[in-house]
């Protein structure tokens, strides 16, 4: 089931005003460029996304799979690699508008999240394509055969995968996280990890394993959709991983599967996934509510984390956007808000309190008819270097993309929608004119149809609004040269497809150059992992 939060009322901006956009208001001023320019100087006028291809099978729908784009085998052609249902698709464009494909697989299941592409094998001519379908684990080569000893299976289902190194011995580790959690001794597990030869990372799960060190007040149960992150939280040059719950704790492991500890502030929790996150700080170190009724509390049943040096001091944050609810759990629609924490479950100056975006307009639900509702995935980028540190872009559940700074500051906010039918998987961030200001791209789905391609600039003004064939496409866009012409394309994984006519759909974008990539696919990268390096 998918959760949802609250709502605070904020002028809107950028708005086309034709009903499925906010409405008409003077434009932002662009904040200086936060990127190198291209070599030719780019141009303050960003070109619309021009159809350039159609990528052709069956009829398979898409998930919430973001598309990569990839020269797998090392031939100096990109391949578009795009799960499809029950099917990894790696396609070649071809000259017409057409594309084919060079290889798929078949797994049996439906491919929830983004496809992890990466080198897992070091030495290993190519890059390998790992992805989650249903219960299992598949890693193929880049000819599409698949890795010995994989698939490996766990629990059904895994909705979230990501790689990293987290047991520092120079490889790429595959961790994925279910939403049926595994029990025993006490304990519940969502995590769990594997080596590129199909083996359990030691420590793993970590704590039904023992390894977490977990006593009776680690709350954990299962995570819906993408949640999760990989990067180094404490700065000890190992990466760690951090996973949102559907309830109102987080998981926080290392790579041996510790379980990192919680600050001495919260009141009878020695773990972090012991922190109740509430939204009034004192309630989170007392970890109960003084009226169940009123008091409010996180949320974070489809929450894909990022973990990124926000303010600059050299050690990252980890930073979590969730639905707000009462206590009781009886009022759920109460908006989004924001989190910002340190290691231990701090709060930094500033995040004290959550900022709040209370509106509420859809996304909490699903939908209906496998139309799922907002993932709530926060995309950490320079987009004003005038501001101090990084900002944070996500949708809301109130038909707006929010703009936030380091210092929990709203820079800026754009209704994209006023329809309670129209929904957006998340924003990926690019400079589309190579100009050194990026932009921000993304899709629209919806139960009725009308989905659409969405680019806006810096300052959260709407550029372009390209119709998207039949309901849109609920995964994250993709910015690439998927063609190797130079151009920057946008590769969108439709909603639905149509037998043999169309599944993918690559969009040019004229004038466009590789100089300023940011946050350019779902999850920041090809190793799905949220992460923003200091």
């Amino acid at each position: 089931m998918r959760r949802i939060a609250a709502l605070v009322v904020l002028a809107g901006c950028g708005g086309d005003g034709d009903g499925d956009g906010g409405p008409d208001a003077p434009p932002l001023p662009l904040p200086s460029p936060s990127c190198t320019p291209a070599p030719a100087g780019g141009s303050a006028t960003v070109a619309a996304p021009t159809l350039a291809y159609t990528l052709a099978d069956r009829w398979h729908e898409g998930w919430l799979a973001s598309p990569a784009i990839a020269d797998l085998d090392g031939d100096g052609t990109p391949e578009i690699i795009a799960p499809r249902d029950e099917l990894l698709l790696v396609w070649h464009v071809a000259a017409g508008g057409s594309g084919t494909v060079a290889w798929r697989a078949a797994t049996g299941g439906r491919i929830w999240s983004s496809p992890v592409v990466a080198d897992l094998l070091p030495g290993r001519p190519g890059l390998e394509v790992a992805i989650a379908s249903r219960g299992q684990l598949f890693a193929f080569d880049a000819a599409g055969t698949a890795l010995p000893n994989f698939p490996v299976t766990w629990r059904d289902e895994l909705r979230t995968l990501g790689a990293g190194d987290i047991d520092g011995d120079g490889a790429l580790e595959l961790v994925v996280v279910t939403n049926d959690p595994l029990d025993g001794t006490n304990r519940r597990d969502i995590v769990m990890a594997y080596e590129a030869n199909g083996s359990v990372v030691t420590g793993f799960p970590p704590n039904t394993g023992g390894a977490a060190g977990c006593d009776d007040a680690c709350y954990v149960t299962g995570g819906y959709d993408q949640n999760l992150a990989i990067g180094d939280v404490d700065g000890d040059d190992r990466v760690d991983i951090f996973a949102p719950h559907d309830n109102a704790y987080a998981s926080l492991h290392a790579g041996t599967g510790r379980a990192f500890d919680a600050a001495p502030i919260f009141d009878g929790r020695t773990k972090f996934s012991g922190i109740r996150m509430m939204v009034d700080y004192r309630l989170a170190q007392q970890g109960y509510a003084d009226d169940e009724a009123v008091d409010e509390q996180g949320h974070f049943t489809n929450s894909a984390p990022a973990i990124a040096d926000l303010d600059g001091d050299g050690t990252a944050e980890l930073i979590l956007l969730g639905s707000v609810q009462n206590t009781a759990q009886n009022d759920r629609e109460r908006g989004v808000a924001l989190w910002v924490l340190h290691h231990d479950g701090t709060r930094p100056p500033g995040w004290e309190a959550p900022p709040r975006f209370g509106d509420f307009l859809s996304g909490l639900w699903d939908y209906g008819d496998n139309v799922v509702g907002i993932t709530n995935q926060p995309t950490v980028v320079e987009l004003d270097p005038a501001r101090a540190g990084k900002e944070i872009v996500f949708a809301g559940f109130d038909g707006r993309i929010h703009a936030v700074d380091a210092r929990a500051q709203t820079v800026w906010n754009t209704a994209y929608t006023t329809s309670a039918t129209v929904a957006t998987g998340g924003v990926v961030v690019a400079d589309l004119s190579g100009d050194g200001v990026p932009e921000i791209v993304f899709a629209t789905y919806s139960t009725g149809g009308g989905g659409h391609l969405v680019v806006l600039d810096a300052a959260g003004n709407e550029l372009h609004r390209v119709p998207l064939p039949d309901r849109g496409a609920m995964p994250v866009p993709t910015i690439g040269d998927a063609d190797g012409d130079g151009d920057l394309d946008i590769v969108v994984s439709l909603k639905d497809g149509e037998d043999r006519v169309r599944q993918v759909q690559v969009y040019e974008v004229p004038g466009s150059t590789a100089n300023c990539l940011l946050w350019p696919t779902g999850r920041g990268n090809y190793r799905r992992d949220g992460y923003l390096p200091p």
